[in-house]
């Protein structure tokens, strides 16, 4: 036995390829996909003609941002499972259009998180939850999400990019200091290495 090209695959000294699990590849016949979005990832339904038997593959993708090329995940996920995609049992168009599917997907669910989020700042506002004396600290990890996608809607709510009215290119504003407290690190007086001022 040697171990050929994928993570599943094991080519035997007469020719034949199998999966690590002893199924020949080709006593593979891909019937349907399905897809999941959290996790993303692609089921594979397959049909073994020897013995009748449907199974399904799991074919999980780890990362999926929005900016991630469908053609070059499809290639790779041909790679990785080359005895059930194959070219000869499923076109590469095919394989891309599910990854297109799943940024679809992701992308819908990021909107429908920003809306929700929208959402959630307007009640906030009505709410009057005040950062300035909140302790985001103390607050479990999906409560911090929850405000943290809630900062991010105000913020690109009063971004101004170029194009935008009022937009001003390296727009510099001093703000008022009167009631603020000396924090030392910013102060106009020189510092040596010591400590001690110049």
């Amino acid at each position: 036995l040697k171990r050929s090209g994928g993570p599943h695959e094991v080519t035997h000294a007469g020719g034949r390829t199998m999966m690590s699990d002893g199924i020949e590849s080709a006593d593979v016949c891909p019937k349907r996909f399905g897809l999941t979005y959290d996790p993303p990832s692609i089921i594979l339904e397959y049909l073994q003609p020897s013995t009748g038997k449907l199974f399904h593959r799991r074919i999980g993708l780890k990362r999926l941002p929005s900016s991630t090329d469908p053609a070059r995940v499809a290639k790779k996920i041909r790679q990785q499972n080359r005895h059930l995609l194959a070219e000869d049992k499923v076109s590469f168009d095919q394989i891309v259009t599910l990854v297109e599917k799943l940024l679809g997907g992701q992308r819908e669910r990021s909107e429908g998180l920003l809306n929700e989020s929208l959402h959630s700042v307007e009640e906030e506002e009505e709410e009057g939850v005040n950062y300035d004396c909140m302790n985001l600290n103390a607050l479990s990890t999906e409560e911090l999400e929850l405000h943290k996608a809630r900062m991010d809607v105000r913020f690109f709510q009063n971004q101004k990019k170029p194009g935008d009215d009022g937009y001003v290119y390296d727009l510099q504003v001093d703000f008022e200091t009167n009631d603020a407290q000396p924090s030392g690190w910013d102060s106009d007086e020189d510092m040596d290495a010591s400590g001690d001022t110049a």
